[in-house]
């Protein structure tokens, strides 16, 4: 019993040591860029051994990936959920929008990482595959408003063009949300500006 506890407990503290080092080097590869940031500074900033980081992911590319591959696993989650539900179109819809849209607000290291890199250079990170995540964002988008049209909720139209309203707005509100400069649109005020427009469609 005493050697099962020790083992748990173990296993518990290598668990957290790994997250802390997992969030140390997010906050630093949002704020400094993958490449300016040092694995003497990624140790320094989770209070750790550079051997404890080697033990975990090898190099700082495989905690880089270790990193891609976690957040955006919670995106995945986020859009499977909305494909195969009974509830309306449009209910479905805002709810998707506000679970993605929850993300960035309570993940906006990631987004900003994952933005700069998308929209910059690669700064020399590994490459992972943010296009995919546009794409499937975009397509849940314009399958919930497909099956709308279907259902007769929304009014005949492109669904396409209908997609790409929804999708500039929100892509709008959620660059604005990983910027510290200016006015943002908060959950509750995308909500309403989709009630706008899906009362249009």
């Amino acid at each position: 019993m005493a050697l099962k506890q020790g083992k748990a407990l173990k296993k518990n503290m290598e668990s957290e040591s790994r997250q802390h080092i997992l969030d140390a080097a997010l906050g630093l590869f949002a704020q400094k860029g993958y490449a300016a940031t040092t694995v003497r500074e990624i140790v320094d900033a989770a209070g750790i051994t550079a051997p404890s980081l080697y033990y975990y992911f090898g190099n700082k590319e495989g905690l880089y990936m270790e990193l891609m591959q976690t957040h955006c696993a919670l995106i995945d989650s986020a859009l499977d959920l909305h494909l195969h539900t009974s509830e309306s179109a449009r209910h479905r819809l805002k709810d998707l929008v506000d679970k993605i849209f929850l993300h960035v607000i309570e993940d906006k290291d990631f987004f900003r990482l994952m933005f700069a890199i998308y929209y910059g250079p690669s700064q020399g990170a590994p490459y992972c595959d943010f296009i995919s995540y546009h794409v499937k964002f975009h397509a849940a988008i314009k399958q919930i408003i497909e099956d709308g049209i279907a259902s007769k909720e929304f009014q005949p139209g492109n669904a396409g063009h209908m997609t790409w309203v929804v999708r500039g707005v929100v892509q709008l509100a959620m660059e604005e949300q990983i910027k510290d400069d200016r006015e943002k649109i908060d959950r509750a005020g995308l909500q309403k500006i989709l009630d706008l427009i899906l009362d249009r469609f």
